[in-house]
This record gives C-alpha cells, structure tokens and sequence, in this order.
C-alpha cells in the first residue's frame, strides 16, 4: 500500500494525461470522466488527507485552507462544465479549470505533500493511504 501522497501525485498525473487527452480528441466521455475524477480527489483530500495535514504538519491549517478554496474554485467550474452546451464555452471553461488544478497541484507538490512526508512519518501515510482510497470509492458513488 503506498502512502497518501505517493497516491495524491499519482492522480496528479492521471488528471493530466485527462486533460491531454480531452485537448486532443474534445471526447464528451473523457470529459465527463476528468470532472468525476476531479470531483472525488477533492473529496478524498478533504475527508482523509486534509485533517492529518492540518493537525501535525506546520503551518497545515493554512495549507489546508487555501486548498480547500482551490478545490471550491475547481467544483465551481466543473459545475458550469457540465451545465454548459457550447462547445466552445466548454473548451474555455476546460482551460480554465486546467490552470486552475496545475496551481493546485504546484501548491501541493511542492510544499503540502513534501511537509507531509517529514511530519506524518511512513506508518501515518500509508494509514492516510487507505483511508485516502475508502474515502474517493465513497465518493465515487
């Protein structure tokens, strides 16, 4: 089992090979696929990963924060994603929510995952790991 931000990153990745793929092909399913995937990382954060971060990482109740909001910043546009029929609105807000989740994901990797790793210590990351991956199946319904 790895630990929670070993998962984290790889999502990270993921997201962009998502968000590639979706540029290059302008597939509705990729799409529908990348907002879900988006939708139950941010979930799983907050539900297993965030609450460690925020009690025993310095400074982790004002790195929570900020990404918390990122995340709201996220779902707001991934909730004009799907309500939105112009192809070429959609493409916009696709762009926007991209920019969007890489400065979310430069926030993480190079400082909360990294503090992380140092303060949590391994046996507190792979128990986050697991709670990280019962929480993003809850919320993948």
């Amino acid at each position: 089992m790895p630990d929670v931000t070993k998962l984290i990153e790889q999502e990270h990745r993921q997201v962009e090979v998502l968000f590639d793929s979706f540029r290059e092909t302008g597939d509705s399913g990729v799409l529908t696929k990348l907002c879900d995937e988006l939708d139950a990382h941010a979930a799983a954060e907050e539900e297993a990963f965030y609450p460690a971060v925020r009690d025993d990482v310095p400074s982790g109740k004002k790195l929570t924060n900020e990404a918390k909001k990122e995340h709201g910043e996220a779902r707001q546009l991934i909730g004009r994603i799907r309500r939105t029929s112009d192809p070429d609105h959609v493409v916009e807000l696709v762009n926007a929510l991209e920019r969007a989740v890489n400065h979310h994901v430069v926030d993480e990797e190079e400082d909360m995952l990294p503090l992380a790793r140092r303060a949590l210590g391994e046996d507190r990351l792979v128990a986050t790991g697991i709670a990280y991956e019962s929480a993003k199946a809850k919320a993948q319904g």
